[in-house]
């Protein structure tokens, strides 16, 4: 069988069999290879097979390809089929009874065969070798922790040592935050109730709209700035701004639309699939109310639509597994920060107290220290907010739609990571920044650049102010990405279904791009103490005990 019609794209099946290949009942193995070719000889007339290739999903455009080594006999090995004893011609080999009958003349080399790694050989199963590298992986990095807590000793131990008071919830700056953003929340909703029932006009209506969001962003910003001397504190509150910022951005634009295109909203209703059959009737102004808007404000989106897919019930045995693993991952992605990043950045902190500044060895040190913890702690961090919290929140507000990423890890391109890593913000974006500049005449590339230095802002706002300075490390490395989009699109347009683009990837966020910027805000804060305590250098400033 033969799959021509692919030639000129990517197609995620190869195959390649010789008619001798075949398991112990006869059944020819075929390998299933993820190269960007177009589909080869299956061998024997296996149409079962055939149909699950075709049927295998494809991969999306600017990701890697599927790798996937089975046999392709239509039952499957668990049945009882494949665990009876074998009665193929070379069942002797494994059956004692037969041993008798099994001549010393036979001929054990009946055909030209390549060695099992080569290139063309047919059946190539690694999982041996998979699970090999995993119990490397769990081993090395045990004895890394081990050699860690020899040498530092059990840092999170000394932390909690430290009178570290984690009460953010008493901090009454942070408290006043918090109030804050539910009053912009109530002001949104009275604003859109008057624009609801025409109360106010269009022009004046949007533009309060834009103040009130605006100016509780800005208060939230100067809480942050002038009276949060806890960086964690302030972290919390940032995002939580940035995010109703976002949704009430979205709130406010969508009902806009609503209100002024004229669309029938049943219309609407029909793209949404799992609606609740009291939302079905839904319509503007009938979705202007207040536990609407709270229960958008809530949902782990940031796009407003006026319903959302909704699963039948909560599942309360699952929110106690979401808590659980909440508990778990968050204790572990703790202790992965105190003992295996916080013990490199003294090292740096060494070279800042004996002169002010940092030598290149040292600095070039650290990063490479710091890539494989900051790596772990990235992907703790990914799994415990993306997948957990976000699951939990959906599943006590009963939300559907729960595709919160993709698969991001195979990105080959960089702008494909983007689009897959997180699906909120990425629709946000789309909605509410792309395709507003394209109907304004925008280019796409300049649509980009727009997406990329407003998600640069956002980010240095979230990492800057909570440690009172005033940076551009984040700004500069969203920036940067936009060279590498163009080069990582060329790599994957010139070899596709290559990994350089995915290599890209990997290396310039979990070896280079992170932890340079750990180092570089680690750097600045520093200097920023020792500013603050009048110091001519940071030796002088940790001399003289100063503090932020």
């Amino acid at each position: 069988a033969y799959c021509d019609e692919h030639a000129n794209s990517y197609s995620p099946f190869e195959s390649q069999t010789k008619g001798n290949d075949s398991d112990n009942d006869g059944n020819p193995m075929t390998p299933i290879s993820g190269a960007p070719s177009r589909m080869r000889q299956i061998g024997s007339a296996d149409f079962e097979t055939l149909q699950e290739l075709k049927s295998m999903p494809q991969p999306k455009k600017g990701t890697l390809p599927p790798v996937i080594f089975r046999s392709n006999f239509a039952a499957s090995n668990n049945s009882k089929r494949y665990r009876r004893r074998s009665v193929s011609k070379d069942a002797a080999k494994s059956n004692p009874r037969t041993r008798s009958g099994y001549p010393p003349s036979r001929p054990m080399h009946q055909s030209a065969e390549v060695s099992y790694l080569s290139d063309g050989a047919s059946n190539q199963n690694y999982r041996g070798l998979l699970n090999l590298a995993a119990i490397i992986l769990l081993i090395s990095n045990f004895r890394l922790i081990l050699d860690n807590m020899m040498k530092h000793g059990f840092v999170l131990w000394n932390i909690m040592q430290a009178d570290l008071t984690f009460t953010v919830m008493s901090n009454f700056p942070f408290v006043t935050g918090e109030v804050m953003l539910h009053v912009s929340v109530l002001a949104t909703f009275a604003i859109e109730w008057a624009l609801s029932r025409g109360t106010i006009g269009e022009r004046l209506g949007m533009f309060l709209h834009g103040a009130n969001i605006n100016v509780a962003m800005l208060i939230s910003c100067g809480i942050v700035w002038f009276f949060l001397s806890s960086p964690l504190a302030g972290v919390v509150l940032m995002m939580q701004a940035t995010v109703s910022w976002m949704k009430l951005v979205s709130y406010t634009h969508a009902n806009s639309d609503y209100r002024n295109s004229g669309r029938d909203a049943r219309a609407t209703l029909g793209l949404i699939k799992d609606v609740d059959e009291r939302e079905l009737d839904t319509a503007y102004p009938m979705n202007v109310t207040l536990s609407d808007l709270y229960y958008f404000w809530f949902a782990p989106t940031l796009t407003y639509q006026i319903a959302f897919p909704r699963t039948a019930r909560i599942r309360w045995s699952k929110v106690f597994s979401l808590l659980f693993r909440i508990a778990v991952t968050s204790a572990f992605m703790i202790f992965l920060v105190t003992q295996t990043i916080i013990p490199y950045l003294d090292l740096m902190v060494k070279d800042l107290e004996e002169d002010g500044k940092v030598s290149t060895a040292t600095m070039a040190e650290v990063l490479l220290k710091l890539a494989i913890p900051n790596t772990y702690v990235w992907l703790v961090m990914f799994y415990l907010y993306f997948h957990l919290f976000l699951n939990l929140c959906a599943e006590i507000l009963r939300f559907g739609d729960r595709v919160f990423y993709k698969d991001w890890w195979n990105s080959s391109e960089i702008s494909s990571y983007w689009k897959l890593w997180n699906m909120p913000v990425h629709y946000w974006l789309i909605r509410h920044v792309y395709f507003p500049c394209i109907r304004k005449g925008a280019s796409s590339n300049l649509a980009m650049v727009i997406v990329f230095a407003i998600s640069g802002v956002f980010h240095e706002i979230i990492i800057s102010l909570p440690f009172h300075m005033i940076s551009y490390w984040s700004f500069i490395g969203m920036m940067g990405q936009i060279p590498l989009v163009w080069i990582t699109k060329y790599f994957d347009k010139k070899f596709p279904g290559s990994s350089i683009g995915n290599l890209i990837f990997w290396i310039t966020f979990c070896v280079v791009g992170q932890p340079m910027a750990i180092l570089l805000y680690a750097i600045e804060y520093w200097k920023l103490g020792a500013e603050l305590s009048g110091a001519s250098t940071v030796a002088e400033c940790i001399g003289s005990e100063c503090e932020l």
